[in-house]
Parts: structure tokens; C-alpha cells; sequence
């Protein structure tokens, strides 16, 4: 689920190509904390995923969204006579026009073993952007309204867990409580409906992870977008700033007049780096399919300054995605093929 910004400066990040293993830098590594990752498919097919965190000691199943920034929280879950307001209220807006309006508190924060007093966003006010005023929240009573539930009454979630590294006013939750970095490995369909997240992989665990080109080095960026084209087998690479995002769950193609060839069936491959290179690491899809997680659209969208790719879960299927939130990097390890699925190209296979 993104949240939009409108400009974007394509900066080249000098990366090596392959890693046996990303420093953590200098601070002291707190041991690995492992928590499921559950699918969560809504009643018109939309795949969803789910981690269960506590809020002031409250269990609360969070929606896992590596494309915003920021844990925000519906009213009725915990009761604001605990929390104690740090900062102003917020409007946090996400790419399919909801708004989420509230103050800053603290409480205790706990994700598995690791549990500090940390920031989020105590939401008071649902609504949708000037420029999507049919978003998902206006289909819905807000005592029935559910995060990521598509608009969907009593569908979705009490939370958000925006876990992404760009800048935003709410700061990251997993850096609020002492991670550093994480490995998010999402279930896969036609396998276990449970994957895994790793808060502060061990040294061990990030072997193998090959770093991405960043669209904007800088660690202020707006977005944490990557360098990559998208190819149809038959046709001209499309290069654009590329997001890989857990909260969208197919693929579209931003301010590119797409023509008819994107089709059910067509064969097409989404590859990282600066150009459409055949050797470099990427993922090979067929358009249209469930098991990929492909469906493909072609979107206009004034908030988005230039082209962007918007790659959903394609990259989660055939890929380990390793989060350093210290280095400010996103770096990808291959996972074996499955069946009828996306398959990772140009990298070596994990174990």
C-alpha cells in the first residue's frame, strides 16, 4: 500500500552485485526474532498479510505493508485514557486515496520478543484524498471500515504496520523497538499459508542477499523504489522507478500508454537494474495468473510525477527481501521455484 509522492531523482547507488553477507555497521546486534506471516484472502480474492503485534498489551493482528511508513491504529482497540499524545495530529494518505487522520502517541510496542515504548498513530478520522474521493473508505460504515479490507464491510484490519525505509513524519516501527534489519518472507500460494519475518537476522542469515539499485540514494528519500524495467517476451522494455510493495497485490505500469499486448497469458519478465539486461536478476511471470499474483493494469495517476512501475507481490514470490534500515539498502536472495509460479532469473537459487 503506497503512500504517493510526486517527484522522484533518479540517482545511481554503486552496489556490488553479489554479497556473502551485508554488515549491520557498528551498533551491538540484538539475537534474531522470528514472527508468522499469515495470508489473509479477502472475500473478493484480494491477498492479504497479517502479523500479530501488541500495542500497550493489546494483541492486535496488523496488516504487513512494506510500502508505507508509520504503525497506525483504528479507534476502539485500545483505549486512549492509556496512551499519552507526543506529537500533532497527522494525515497519512495511501495510494488508493484513504486517509488516516490522528495524533502521534506512545505506548509499549511489542513485535514477538522485541518490545519497546515506541510512536504510532492513533487514527480518529477515516476518510479519502481530494484526489480519489471513491477510495475503498467511502464504500463502507466506519464502525465496519478495516485496513487494506479493499472498502469490504468487517474485512481487513485494526492496524497498519507500514515497515517501508522512506522518510515520514511517523517513524518506523521496527526501528522504534530496537531492529535494525529484516527479512520479510512472504507465504506463497499452492505452499504453507505461513511465512516468516526476521527482526535483526544474524550475520549467518543475510548470506546470499544481492543489493538493489536504489531509484534515490539519498537516506531521506520519499520512496523506496528500485531501479527496473518491465518487458513483455515480444515487446520494448519499459524502465521506470520500480516498487516493490506487500499492500499491492497486482501489477501496474504508471502514466505509460500500455498498449494491447499486456493480455492474459502474455509472457513477460520484470528485471532489476537500470536497463532490460537478460543476464541481470529479475522475475519471469505470466500475465494474468493468480498463482503469480500478475494481473496487470495500466493506470493513469496525477499524484505521480513521470512513469512508475508498481510491481506488487511478483518480487515477494520469487525473492527473500532484506529491509537494513541503519544502511538505508533493500537486497533480494532467490527463493526455488514453485509450482505454476513466478520464477526468479539471473540469480542463484536459495537453499
Amino acid at each position: 500500500m503506497i503512500r504517493h509522492k510526486t517527484s522522484l531523482v533518479m540517482i545511481c547507488l554503486a552496489v556490488g552485485t553479489q554479497v556473502a553477507a551485508l554488515p549491520g555497521g557498528a551498533q551491538t546486534q540484538s539475537a534474531p526474532v522470528q514472527v508468522p506471516i499469515r495470508e489473509v484472502d479477502l472475500s473478493d480474492g484480494t491477498r492479504r498479510y497479517a502479523i500479530t503485534i501488541k500495542v500497550d498489551g493489546h494483541p492486535i493482528d496488523a496488516g504487513l505493508d512494506t510500502g508505507s511508513v508509520g504503525l497506525r491504529v483504528l479507534p476502539g482497540v485500545i483505549d486512549s485514557a492509556t496512551t499519552k499524545e507526543v506529537g500533532p495530529v497527522q494525515r497519512y494518505g495511501y495510494g488508493v486515496g484513504t486517509t488516516l487522520e490522528g495524533p502521534v502517541v506512545r505506548t509499549e510496542v511489542s513485535v514477538g520478543d522485541l518490545h519497546e515504548s515506541a510512536r504510532w498513530q492513533d487514527i480518529h478520522a477515516i476518510g479519502c484524498s481530494a484526489a480519489r474521493p471513491d477510495c475503498p473508505a467511502s464504500h463502507v460504515d466506519r464502525r465496519q471500515f478495516g485496513i487494506q479490507g479493499n472498502g469490504l464491510a468487517g474485512e481487513g484490519f485494526r492496524a497498519i504496520l507500514g515497515v517501508g525505509l522512506a522518510s515520514a513524519d511517523l517513524p518506523n516501527p521496527f526501528r522504534e523497538i530496537g531492529a535494525h534489519r529484516w527479512i520479510v518472507e512472504l507465504p506463497r500460494p499452492g505452499e504453507t499459508p505461513i511465512g516468516r519475518l526476521i527482526l535483526n537476522p544474524s550475520e549467518q542469515q543475510i548470506v546470499g542477499f544481492t543489493p538493489l539499485l536504489l531509484a534515490d540514494a539519498r537516506r531521506t528519500r520519499s520512496n523506496d523504489a528500485v531501479r527496473a524495467c518491465l518487458q513483455r517476451n515480444d515487446g520494448k522494455p519499459v524502465c521506470a522507478p520500480t516498487l516493490i510493495d506487500s499492500g499491492a497485490p497486482g501489477i501496474e505500469l504508471v502514466n505509460h500508454h500500455a498498449d494491447n499486448g499486456w493480455t492474459e497469458g502474455t509472457a513477460a519478465r520484470l528485471t532489476f537494474g537500470g536497463s532490460a539486461d537478460t543476464e541481470a536478476m529479475g522475475v519471469r511471470f505470466t500475465v494474468g495468473r493468480r498463482m503469480q499474483a500478475s494481473r496487470f493494469n495500466a493506470v493513469a495517476d496525477p499524484r505521480v510525477e513521470g512513469m512508475r512501475i508498481r510491481s506488487g507481490l511478483l518480487t515477494y514470490f520469487a525473492y527473500d527481501v532484506l529491509y537494513d534500515a541503519d544502511r538505508g539498502t533493500i537486497a533480494i536472495r532467490a527463493r526455488p521455484a514453485y509450482q505454476d509460479g513466478v520464477i526468479a532469473v539471473g540469480g542463484s537459487h536459495a537453499d
